[in-house]
């Protein structure tokens, strides 16, 4: 290993032979010579110098500046840059370069060249401007390659915009831009990018004599095809339109249109991604103001092309590019109204968050998406809260999160009570307490991150809700009997509560179900149809339109009935349709008697003060469950339940309706009057009547004869012809509609034949006609029914309560 670094030592040549003295000794011999006359010794040293600069370029020039007579040196190489001799031009250009390339050398050579003396003895700079225009194209080569590098360093920059041919060298730089050298064209970029780092550069570049033709060379140089050079001329069009009157001088020269263009071809995906990466930069100079944010909406169709282009440059996985994209679009979103613009594509929000996730461990790109994301939504007014319950002095109330970020503590969330802020919180819920009952109040929420605030929500109005009622005061009972009693309350106060509605009284029988009695706005209540000798607990609950408030209860225990219940009803008479009933008023009657009540299966069929009743019309054979009650005005006293059942009927075939039996469904069929056929019956009674049905015809609206069977052994007067009555038929209904109250108002006669049996020997049949009028019940809540007699002339007569 050591043996080829020493011949690799051996290989540069001044390790062979000392050639910068050659520089020297030709400086001293020929000081009084013309300075264009180069020997052999001078040519060959300048060779051997670029040969080592190209085998090595770190070490030979540390040897270059480790002679004693550098400065000598370097100003000697700098005067042959006035050699017309091509080659040695190039050459000491290029030593030059080299030399100022390195941090060493760019010391050395500032140290010189800015001394006043030197500047006198010669002016490189001048030198060097004048090799742009040189005619050997290495020559410009190596001139703008030394440009170049001299003004990487702020001292440089300082140096070339200080000298007098500062405005004649940007001129020949740009024409240099469209250079068919590539090598020329990107060196003169970079000594303009460079020197507009400066703002004095910029000034000096916008405030030229031929700007107009410098811009446009500018403008026309950012051609894809050449990476190098559109991405230095992409940085220094940035650097010119930063300022406001470098905006408007490059749009006014060149064209807004030409300039958006230009940016669009250079924001496509490039292997270069540095023309990606000034492209961005150069559109977020352009919208640093609301004018060139005008541009870019002026040009919407371009724009929109433009900020797809950035949106792929966001999925790179070119660590700058991504946070020069970024950047580029938090410089517009700052404006207004860009929200709308920028999220045109519908795809924005999602990339951000694919960055972000893409590039977590990346602070820089971090914080420029959160920006990104605020400025996005800043403009926004966040979704207005939602009320999720109201209370009386509380409410609770949610929000959307408006944002999404990795850290919790970046994203919080201010609430603003009635126009005031509250308090602010990192969840997306909230309650707030002690409010003040049946009043309106109104919610807004704002979000805030390290980069700002938002704009504050719509607000939410709401309105808490009144109190529940506070509970009665002083519950008690005044009055107390076997089967009701009344208590009284104190109302609460309802200040608090202005909804009130009424009390809800509930009653419960002790270990039992309770239920509710009834409502009322008043402060007393009295309960009946209780039983005697029994706890309840009373509950009073007063209720607003939110509810019901708290509750009071005590207990009462109705007195005891002792013998105040009536004795068991008894039978006198039980027949077949009929029962006679008596019973006994109590022993000891409870309070004010009113009248006695007959259930009969649970129905009311008697009313009154007498202590008997002939029930009629009943079914026959039938168990009926009788039972009697006092009425007085401390309640119902009612005895124990008896049963009876009537007798069998021998009588099968005739139908007969019980006065407590539904009525049947089933028509009862009958014939007309002309085929009427009684059996057992002599041809000279069926002549007779038909000679009377004629005159019966004419005098009658409906005339319905029922065919029966006779009986001598069954007397007349056990006919049943009441179910003649009840199963004739209506008259024909008219032609026009008639209503319920019509037919109830209007009577309807029905003619019923009644025959009259006198049965003997000479067996004869006398019919007999009359009329009754009958009037439809109508059906109400309550009605008196008139006293129905029975086929045994019993008048008994009974009132019907429902």
């Amino acid at each position: 290993m050591r043996e080829m670094e020493n011949e690799l030592d051996n290989r540069f040549h001044f390790n062979q032979k000392n050639y910068f003295l050659r520089f020297q000794s030709h400086e001293t011999e020929s000081s009084n010579s013309a300075i264009y006359y180069i020997n052999k010794h001078v040519r060959h040293a300048l060779e051997y110098f670029v040969d080592d600069l190209k085998l090595d370029q770190n070490k030979t020039i540390d040897r270059f500046l480790d002679e004693q007579t550098v400065n000598e040196i370097f100003i000697f190489i700098a005067q042959l840059l006035l050699c017309d001799d091509d080659r040695i031009c190039g050459n000491c250009a290029f030593i030059i370069g080299s030399t100022v390339e390195t941090e060493k050398g760019l010391k050395q050579f500032l140290s010189i060249f800015t001394d006043d003396s030197t500047i006198e003895t010669v002016d490189i700079l001048q030198l060097l401007f004048q090799m742009l225009t040189h005619a050997d194209p290495d020559c410009v080569l190596n001139a703008t390659g030394t440009l170049g590098t001299i003004s990487g360093s702020k001292q440089g920059r300082d140096l070339l915009l200080k000298h007098v041919s500062v405005s004649e060298m940007i001129l020949n730089i740009s024409v240099l831009l469209n250079s068919t050298n590539p090598w020329i064209a990107s060196n003169a970029a970079l000594v303009l990018a460079r020197l507009t780092v400066e703002e004095v550069g910029c000034q000096i570049i916008l405030t030229h004599s031929r700007h107009h033709e410098i811009l446009n060379q500018l403008l026309a140089a950012l051609d894809v095809n050449d990476p190098s050079r559109s991405t230095n001329i992409a940085f220094a069009i940035a650097r010119l339109i930063e300022g406001e009157i470098g905006k408007k001088i490059l749009i006014n020269d060149c064209g807004q249109n030409k300039f958006f263009e230009a940016l669009l071809i250079m924001l496509k995906i490039n292997e270069d991604k540095g023309i990606n990466k000034n492209a961005c930069y150069a559109l977020s100079c352009l919208c640093t103001s609301r004018y060139g944010y005008q541009l870019c909406i002026e040009s919407i169709t371009l724009f929109y092309k433009i900020l797809v282009a950035i949106e792929t440059i966001l999925l790179s996985i070119e660590h700058e590019a991504v946070w020069f994209a970024l950047m580029c679009l938090t410089t517009i979103a700052k404006h207004d109204g860009a929200y709308e613009h920028l999220c045109n594509s519908k795809q924005l929000t999602e990339i951000i968050k694919q960055v972000q996730e893409t590039w977590i461990e990346f602070k820089d790109i971090q914080d420029e998406s959160k920006l990104l994301w605020f400025m996005l939504h800043k403009n926004i007014k966040p979704n207005r809260p939602t009320i999720d319950e109201c209370r009386d002095t509380s409410v609770d109330f949610s929000w959307d999160p408006c944002l999404f970020t990795e850290d919790d503590t970046d994203l919080q969330y201010r609430v603003i009570l009635d126009d005031v802020p509250f308090t602010i919180t990192n969840k997306t819920n909230y309650s707030i307490n002690d409010l003040k009952p049946n009043s309106n109040y109104n919610v807004k929420i704002q979000f805030i991150t390290s980069q700002g605030e938002s704009i504050p929500s719509d607000a939410t109005p709401f309105h808490t809700d009144d109190e529940l009622p506070r509970p009665v005061i002083n519950l008690h009972a005044v009055r107390i009997t076997t089967s009701a009693l009344r208590v009284v309350w104190e109302p609460p106060d309802f200040t608090a509560c202005t909804t009130f509605k009424e009390y809800s009284i509930i009653t419960k029988k002790i270990y039992l179900d309770e239920f509710e009695y009834e409502f009322t706005n008043e402060c007393e209540t009295t309960m009946n149809s209780l039983t005697a000798n029994t706890t309840y607990q009373i509950t009073v609950c007063p209720v607003s339109v939110k509810g019901k408030g708290e509750t009071t209860s005590i207990n009462v225990k109705t007195e005891s009935a002792g013998d105040c219940l009536p004795a068991p009803p008894t039978f006198s008479v039980i027949g077949r349709r009929e029962l006679h009933i008596k019973w006994q008023p109590p022993e000891v009657i409870s309070g004010r008697f009113s009248r006695y009540e007959l259930l009969c299966n649970g129905r009311c069929i008697y009313s009154g003060t007498d202590q008997e009743y002939h029930a009629s019309k009943l079914k026959c054979d039938t168990e009926y469950i009788i039972e009697v009650c006092v009425i007085t005005n401390d309640g119902r006293f009612r005895s124990r339940p008896v049963k009876a059942r009537t007798l069998r009927d021998e009588f099968q075939n005739t139908i007969r309706h019980s006065l407590y039996e539904r009525p049947t469904h089933v028509p009862v069929k009958f014939k007309r009057a002309d085929t009427i056929n009684a059996r057992k019956v002599s041809p000279i009674m069926e002549r007779r009547a038909a000679k009377e049905m004629p005159v019966i015809n004419q005098n009658v609206q409906i005339t319905t004869i029922r065919s029966m069977q006779l009986k001598a052994e069954v007397p007349s007067y056990s006919r049943a012809l009441p179910g003649l009555f009840r199963n004739a038929p209506l008259r024909p209904i008219r032609a026009y509609p008639r209503s319920k109250t019509d037919l109830a108002l209007q009577p309807i006669s029905a003619t019923v034949i009644i025959p009259t049996l006198s049965i003997n020997h000479q067996a004869h049949i006398t019919h007999a006609t009359r009329s009754r009028a009958f009037r439809y019940p109508i059906l109400t809540k309550s009605y008196e029914r008139s006293s129905s007699i029975s086929l045994t002339d019993s008048n008994y007569a009974f009132r019907r309560y429902s």
